[in-house]
């Protein structure tokens, strides 16, 4: 088995998924726009796909964190900031979307869904790593 996926820790990276909330919950920019088939499926599916995908180059110059604190407290902030949001989004009566650069755009809500999908992806990740290495001892 070749584990090919990096699970990165929250970092500057993950603020993306927040920033792209806030702006749909402040505006009605791009609200008749639309998700891909590909999108659609995977709301539909309330999961990501579970194939290997090819990251961009750039993945590998994901920064680590220092130690198990910053990571700790990194998902502690991500986690809260999220939930805020959560709150926000039934609140507001901005319909607006932004665009995804693969798979076209997103309201509020559907942000929301992908972040909670792309973090079942990487405990799905986790737990593969998690068996590779059982198996390797």
């Amino acid at each position: 088995m070749v584990v090919r996926s990096i699970v990165h820790a929250p970092n500057k990276r993950h603020r993306i998924l927040p920033k792209q909330i806030e702006i749909c919950i402040s505006s009605n920019d791009h609200a008749t726009e639309e998700a891909s088939t590909d999108a659609k499926a995977m709301f539909f599916n309330n999961s990501l796909p579970n194939v290997d995908l090819e990251g961009s180059p750039d993945n590998a110059k994901i920064p680590q964190p220092a130690n198990k604190d910053q990571l700790i407290n990194g998902l502690l902030n991500l986690k809260s900031e999220m939930n805020e949001l959560s709150i926000l989004i039934p609140r507001t009566s901005y319909k607006g979307k932004t665009r995804h650069p693969g798979l076209n755009y997103f309201n509020a809500n559907e942000w929301l869904q992908l972040a909670e999908m792309h973090f079942r992806h990487h405990l799905r990740q986790k737990k593969n790593i998690d068996n590779f290495l059982k198996g390797s001892i």
